[in-house]
């Protein structure tokens, strides 16, 4: 593997197996199941770590993550990315409460089209953000994901 080629792997976890995607010096994407993503399908120490601390995630024994993460996305994308970051462990926020603090108050649709789109599940914590009834809406397997990561920070919060 040449130096500064990304790479990705699989990983079995509690939640089902993730796909964590790797530059040379970041994490760039975290997705569910089997993917496939450019460069090399290899693990690395840095996709071994950030697997690591998902597992003690799952596990209930972590609560925020300290792997570098360097995602894709359009300006609008990475602001409201980080305020979903900002959330804290066991707490959630609506798109309408994102969308203010982004300052951008009437954008809260293309806000949960950011939050659809975030490229580092569990990561970026977009199981925090709720419906403005305060559920996760939706009934595929990252819903599923959100729903059960929830569970497990309003349970160890």
């Amino acid at each position: 593997m040449a130096a500064g080629t990304p790479t990705y792997f699989t990983y079995r976890t509690a939640q089902g197996p993730l796909t964590i995607a790797t530059t040379p010096s970041a994490v760039s994407a975290v997705a569910l199941g089997a993917r496939t993503f450019p460069g090399t399908c290899a693990p690395t120490p840095l996709s071994n770590r950030c697997a690591t601390q998902l597992q003690e995630y799952f596990a209930g024994k972590r609560t925020a993550f300290d792997v570098p993460l360097d995602v894709a996305g359009t300006p609008f994308q990475k602001r409201v990315w980080e305020a979903v970051e900002a959330i804290p462990y066991g707490q959630t926020r609506t798109a309408a409460e994102l969308a203010a603090a982004v300052g951008e108050p009437e954008a809260h649709r293309a806000v949960g089209v950011a939050v659809r789109k975030n490229p580092a599940a569990v990561l970026i914590p977009a199981h925090r953000v709720v419906s403005a009834r305060g559920d996760v809406a939706g009934s595929g397997k990252s819903d599923s994901l959100r729903r059960a990561c929830l569970k497990l920070e309003q349970a160890n919060a």
